[in-house]
C-alpha cells in the first residue's frame, strides 16, 4: 500500500512541476516604444487588394528593452504578443537587427522571437514593423498593443 502512495504522491509532484512550468511568465517591457509613439495607418492604394484584406499599412521602428532579470539563465523561449484588437484584425511583420528572430503575428496571437538562455539584465533589440490591416480599421491612428512571454524549457 505505501509503495503506491508514494508513486502517486510522485505523480502529482511532477504533474504540478509540470503545469507550472507551461505557464508563461510576462516579462516587464515597459521601457520599450514605438517610433512613432502611434502608428499612422495609411491606405495601400492601387497595390491594396480588391476584397480590402490588408488595405492599409503602417511602418514603425519598435526599441525593444525586455528585463529580464527575473529569468535571467534560464533556458526557453520568448514569445511577442499581439493583443487583440477590438476593430480590425492586424498583421505585424518585422525584421530584427540581430538578437530577436525575424517574423509574424497576427492580433490575438503570439510568436517566438528568440530561444535559448535568458541573458541577465536586459534583452535589447530594434525590429523594423510593417503592420497591416484591412479596410475596416476605425481610425488613422492607434497605439500598437503588444507584451513579452517566457516560457521555460
Amino acid at each position: 500500500m505505501m509503495p503506491l502512495l508514494r508513486w502517486f504522491s510522485i505523480a502529482a509532484m511532477l504533474c504540478a512541476i509540470g503545469s507550472a512550468m507551461a505557464n508563461p511568465i510576462r516579462l516587464d517591457d515597459s521601457l520599450t516604444h514605438t517610433v512613432p509613439p502611434n502608428a499612422q495607418m495609411q491606405w495601400r492604394g492601387l497595390t491594396a487588394p480588391r476584397d480590402g484584406a490588408a488595405a492599409m499599412e503602417a511602418w514603425v521602428r519598435v526599441n525593444v528593452r525586455v528585463d529580464t532579470r527575473p529569468v535571467a539563465n534560464r533556458s526557453g523561449k520568448l514569445y511577442l504578443v499581439l493583443d487583440r484588437d477590438e476593430s480590425s484584425q492586424l498583421e505585424a511583420t518585422w525584421t530584427s537587427q540581430g538578437k530577436l528572430l525575424a517574423g509574424r503575428v497576427t492580433s490575438g496571437e503570439r510568436t517566438v522571437v528568440f530561444v535559448g538562455t535568458m541573458p541577465d539584465g536586459t534583452l535589447e533589440d530594434q525590429l523594423l514593423m510593417r503592420l497591416r490591416s484591412g479596410a475596416d480599421w476605425q481610425a488613422s491612428t492607434r497605439r500598437l498593443q503588444f507584451h513579452f512571454e517566457f516560457d521555460a524549457d
